[in-house]
């Protein structure tokens, strides 16, 4: 049955608002999620060290949510011994300000209170684990008042505070750009 070309200009149509729509409301990563980070609930994470993200570091392991001289700070779960299960939060915002962090049942607890921190909804949360070198590297290189041994990281939960994160390069907005060029271009051919 042939179609008739007025129901395939309304197909095109709906096609590129479809496009449209989804260019115009990218989809974030948003919320607290810490499903697979069972290895640091209740436990309780010590301080350990402030440090800069790297351009090295950012080469090689190609992460591009911190920005280069992003500030980190690092903690590690204090009743394990021989290896590290380590906390690694990017950017500043209240954990930053914490040296004893508790996470239980969801919520953060900050230098021994009875009630859980207010975090930004919108912060991205990667539970890892199994052994990582990327959190091993940086914990390497943040700096620390007191001498070290650095263990391998045998899990790690990296933590970025969204809010904070800013664009590496203008790419992502050409393309958008350019998108939507095409689209009004296509709108325009019909």
């Amino acid at each position: 049955m042939p179609v008739s070309p007025q129901c395939a200009g309304a197909y095109i149509i709906n096609l590129i608002a479809f496009w449209l729509l989804l260019l115009l409301h990218p989809a974030t990563v948003s919320t607290l999620s810490l499903k697979n980070c069972s290895f640091i609930d209740g436990h309780i994470m010590e301080f350990v060290c402030h440090g800069k993200y790297e351009r090295q570091i950012r080469l090689q392991y190609k992460d591009r949510n911190p920005a280069i001289n992003a500030p980190y700070s690092i903690w590690q779960r204090a009743d394990y011994f021989g290896s590290s299960m380590l906390l690694i939060v990017f950017y500043e915002g209240p954990l930053t300000r914490c040296y004893n962090i508790v996470y239980s049942d969801g919520l953060f607890y900050c230098n021994g209170r009875n009630y859980p921190m207010e975090l930004d909804e919108s912060i991205i949360v990667n539970c890892i684990p199994f052994q990582f070198t990327y959190a091993d590297e940086l914990h390497k290189r943040c700096k620390t008042s007191k001498k070290t041994q650095y263990a391998s990281t045998i899990s790690s939960v990296i933590i970025y505070m969204e809010s904070n994160i800013q664009p590496g390069s203008g790419a992502t907005k050409y393309l958008y750009c350019s998108n939507l060029l095409v689209i009004v271009i296509l709108l325009l051919r019909f």
